[in-house]
């Protein structure tokens, strides 16, 4: 005989006790609650007794909103309005109200089952440790907004645009400036100021298919399609402003949107051009006044960052930069040891060599600018052996060239290809900050101290990250940012700091170059501490002329025995 077949009803009561009992194994919560969408709960499983002496069954018909505890219901509020139809809530700590104060922190997660409409479930799960209400300790999440930041933006932006598959008509970024954020926060006791951050983020963040980023305290960005309600947004953002603002003024909040494809079809130089546009955006406090002049400032932005992208590819692919010299010597007698080769550009692109590296470094040219310059350098080593000159030079390398394998594929077939000129180039690895797999960039070091070439790691200071790079890196030299030396004369803590990181390379049988030395008394302090090399305008300003260094070496070594070149690769 046949099995009786169970009721529809009942079949539905089974699947959703599997989807729930299915999600609280997966999240691994204390909690677990399903609500409607009134956010009224229908459904309570796990430890609610022990957190608000309420049994699961008591809390069923109550407002998810009514256990939080009320001094953060309003970030929470904000949150839950910001999901909607989408399928997660990102994560976010919290605290419910207990029968003795706030519970310990708790982590929430919200998700939508789309075969069950109209409900949704929130997880909670006790931390284990005391983290800060509404942060959640994530390097790529802003502590203060839980909004992306600038580097996760860009990265989510990247990805966003590489999915379009070249299609990005319909794809939109909106900045957003809150003039004034910082007066008003000055305003705010810390709890009203914690509060507003995170709830400016959750109205930011938005519950549809918006990326959206925290740049500083007052920019903002959030990437979008056509139908994001940009009005709506800004309403509610000076809605909460206001509110917040003891005098009730609030603040106003500006804002421009461009396409995502700034003026190209290509999503690489879109992402490029994204990540120069937001750069230059923050970096420019005066585009400020109006929401007209906001607008035709980022169309200039992103123009500008286009035209400037294909002028600095065509300068580097012809090698249109000029190569100067400024020389390192030696603390101890004034004597040369080597030559930092420092770029200048002429032409199109109007800036300082500075900004046009951090240009390269920001728009990801920096690989193809490396690369022309260490040719560049190899071409005048050679063209100065077979004239029987010798001088022993540093080329700059970034960080993000040094960790690209097509960059170390052709940097290292030319090297090897130039091998006689080993003992004569040394590799500054520069942008230390761009370097995220140490150990494999270590292999790169070695290989490159493995066939004759010396390398440097430039801008090293005090502090927790420098102490990783050189426990990870195993270098020939390190290069003392000059901020320490500058300021090292007249602040005892920083003479300090100096002191103990050249003993500490010393001990590491690392040399030590000290930058930006600039008058005697730098001198006398760095031969206290037993830095053995300097480098500044004391010694030589940088110069196209190599040679006017050995005209002045000639003089110093008359008047005191002083400077003299390398007269040999390797000395």
């Amino acid at each position: 005989m046949a099995s009786p077949q169970p009721k529809p009803d009942y079949v539905e009561t089974l699947k959703k006790e599997r989807d729930r009992f299915v999600a609280l194994a997966f999240c691994a919560a204390d909690v677990l609650f399903e609500v409607d969408e009134n956010h009224r709960i229908t459904y309570a499983a796990g430890a609610t007794k022990a957190l608000t002496e309420l049994e699961p069954s008591e809390v069923v018909g109550q407002k998810f909103i009514d256990l939080i505890e009320p001094s953060e219901r309003t970030q929470v509020m904000n949150s839950l309005d910001s999901l909607g139809d989408a399928n997660r809530l990102e994560p976010m700590i919290l605290r419910l109200k207990g029968p003795a104060g706030p519970t310990p922190p708790l982590m929430l997660t919200g998700y939508h089952l789309p075969d069950l409409p109209g409900s949704y479930f929130f997880a909670l799960r006790l931390t284990g440790k005391e983290e800060t209400v509404g942060e959640v300790q994530d390097p790529n999440i802003d502590p203060e907004t839980g909004l992306l930041t600038k580097d996760a933006f860009v990265e989510a932006a990247a990805q966003r645009i590489k999915e379009t598959g070249g299609d990005l008509s319909e794809l939109k970024m909106t900045m957003l400036r809150l003039n004034d954020m910082g007066e008003l926060r000055a305003r705010l006791d810390a709890e009203a100021d914690r509060d507003l951050m995170r709830t400016l983020g959750a109205a930011m963040s938005g519950g549809g298919n918006e990326t959206a980023g925290c740049f500083d305290e007052e920019n903002y960005g959030v990437l979008h399609g056509e139908d994001f309600d940009l009005p709506a947004l800004k309403q509610r953002l000076e809605g909460h402003v206001r509110a917040a603002d003891p005098t009730g003024i609030g603040i106003e909040v500006n804002s421009s949107t461009v396409p995502a494809n700034i003026a190209t079809t290509n999503p690489e130089d879109a992402v490029k051009a994204l990540v120069y546009t937001i750069n230059q955006y923050c970096d420019d406090p005066s585009s400020t006044p109006t929401i007209k002049s906001l607008a035709e400032n980022l169309d200039d932005l992103v123009k500008a960052a286009s035209t400037k992208m294909t002028e600095f590819r065509r300068i580097v692919s012809e090698e249109h930069f000029d190569m100067v010299f400024q020389p390192i010597v030696h603390v101890s007698n004034s004597q040369i040891h080597h030559y930092e080769v420092l770029a200048r550009f002429a032409g199109g692109l109007d800036r300082s060599p500075y900004e046009l590296i951090t240009f390269a470094e920001n728009m990801g040219l920096i690989c193809d600018f490396d690369f022309a310059m260490v040719r560049k350098v190899i071409g005048q080593l050679q063209k100065w052996k077979r004239k029987k000159k010798y001088y022993q030079l540093a080329v700059n390398v970034s960080g993000r060239s040094i960790g690209n394998p097509q960059f170390l594929d052709a940097l290292m077939k030319l090297l090897s290809e130039n091998r006689d000129l080993s003992g004569q180039l040394l590799i500054e690895i520069t942008e230390s900050a761009r370097i995220h797999n140490l150990e494999r960039v270590n292999e790169v070091i070695q290989s490159l101290r493995g066939t004759g070439h010396k390398v440097c790691l430039d801008d090293f200071g005090a502090g927790a990250a420098a102490l990783k790079y050189l426990h990870a890196l195993d270098v020939d030299i390190v290069k003392v940012d000059g901020a320490y030396i500058r300021g090292a004369g007249d602040d005892r803590k920083l003479g300090a700091f100096l002191k103990a990181i050249a003993g500490l390379c010393n001990e590491l049988d690392i040399e030590t170059i000290a930058e930006m030395v600039e008058d005697h008394k730098t001198v006398a302090l760095l031969r206290d501490c037993r830095i053995p090399f300097a480098q500044g305008y004391l010694f030589g300003r940088p110069s196209p002329d190599i040679a006017s260094f050995d005209e002045k070496a000639k003089g110093k070594t008359a008047k005191r025995g002083g400077w003299s070149r390398i007269s040999r690769a390797g000395a």
